[in-house]
């Protein structure tokens, strides 16, 4: 138990755990996988991330923020979510989401670019929108539920958008990949994709989208660390977003303490 005290140890670990939950991911949502593959390797990933989650809450320290006037107080943090939002012992766990994540954007988005459908004449979301527009005969309902967005696909489809709009999905899935894939701007990278994918659900696509959202909502939530193991590491403090050793509230509290 002592050698896992040295954080390096510690993260090589997590590592590797997480590398083994990314598989296991990829086994869960593939459409290939039978159904006893993909359950046994959701439980199964389950069960390993809340093992490790737990050991590593045994070494973790947490830190002390300090409430503004415009706070709700006390700021205490459960544990385990103060540790995904901000350990940099939890960047292994968002590396291999982020892994996952960036392969099946990257995959996706590959496929349309060497596809003359959707980078020359656009008929590939033309086809997608004309099948979500549709409205079937009663009982059988049709793809989009809400009307003002089948109004909005109707428009797009009325004024030839999928012209220009099929290489914009292009360019902004294999943007999505790349980003999470490299941890850079991950948590924007994250948001579009997650804007993506409720396009698909609200166009009556389920397939693996609601899978990526849940994902991509959880490496919103850890922005701060999700892309340390990445190029987030020397891009938040360019932006002047990463953390700062102690942090200090703006405001009259702050401004009373000065005058002290």
């Amino acid at each position: 138990m002592t050698v896992f005290r040295n954080p390096v140890v510690r993260r090589i670990g997590t590592l590797v755990a997480a590398l083994i939950g990314a598989y296991l991911l990829y086994l869960a949502a593939h459409p290939s996988s039978s159904a006893r593959t993909a359950f046994i390797s959701f439980i199964a990933g389950i069960a390993l991330f809340s093992a490790v989650l737990a050991f590593l809450q045994r070494f973790y320290q947490p830190g002390h923020d300090e409430a503004s006037s415009d706070e709700v107080t006390p700021v205490h943090e459960w544990k385990v979510a103060r540790f995904l939002r901000r350990a940099t012992d939890a960047a292994p766990f968002y590396l291999g989401i982020r892994l996952f994540l960036g392969y099946d954007w990257i995959h996706s988005g590959w496929e349309k670019l060497v596809n003359p459908a959707w980078m020359q004449t656009g008929e590939g979301v033309r086809a997608y929108w004309e099948r979500a527009i549709q409205v079937p005969l009663p009982p059988a309902r049709p793809p989009i539920t809400y009307p003002a967005y089948r109004s909005f696909v109707q428009y797009m489809l009325d004024n030839g958008w999928h012209t220009w709009f099929a290489k914009f999905v292009v360019v902004g899935e294999l943007l999505v990949g790349i980003g999470l894939l490299v941890g850079g701007l991950t948590a924007i990278a994250a948001a579009f994709g997650l804007l993506m994918n409720f396009s698909f659900v609200y166009a009556g696509t389920a397939s693996t989208n609601p899978t990526l959202i849940i994902l991509e909502a959880v490496i919103i939530y850890g922005w701060l660390v999700a892309g340390w193991w990445g190029l987030d590491r020397f891009l938040l403090p360019l932006l002047h977003l990463e953390r700062s050793g102690e942090w200090r509230p703006v405001g009259p509290r702050r401004r009373e303490r000065e005058h002290v």
